[in-house]
């Protein structure tokens, strides 16, 4: 043991915390653009798509209720997605793995469910009144 010790320099350490710390820097990143968008005037939207075309919109911010309905894609396969006020789930499927159907309810702009055998994703996404100022227009 005291060979592994005399093997492993106070360097080592140092780089291996810093690339740890450095790996999170992604998700870091992410969550602060992320919470840019979700202003207070910014309205929460999930997109339900399947095979890249988009099926459904439904409207999560100032949602009140419960709403059930399924979303049908080829070969009879189905999943019934349940909308609980601002929130969205996949509440059944018939695909084999069920991992959509474990993710549970996502709410905040970026999360999403995916649905690889049926081929189904449902994004949460934020639409604002205001005009994008970041783009830059030259005549």
């Amino acid at each position: 043991m005291k060979e592994l010790y005399r093997m492993v320099k106070r360097w080592d350490i140092i780089i291996v915390i810093a690339l740890v710390i450095l790996s999170f820097l992604p998700f870091v990143i992410f969550t602060f653009i992320q919470t840019k968008y979700a202003d207070g005037e910014s309205v929460s939207v999930a997109v339900i798509s399947v095979d890249n075309e988009e099926v459904q919109r439904v409207t999560l911010t100032g949602n009140e209720g419960v709403e059930v309905f399924d979303i049908l894609s080829s070969d009879s396969n189905y999943n019934t997605v349940e909308v609980v006020d601002e929130e969205i789930r996949v509440k059944s499927a018939n695909c084999p793995d069920q991992i959509d159907v474990h993710q549970g309810f996502i709410s905040k702009p970026g999360e999403t469910i995916v649905c690889l055998p049926h081929r189904m994703i449902i994004e949460i996404q934020t639409m604002s009144d205001e005009p994008v100022s970041d783009i830059i227009i030259s005549s």
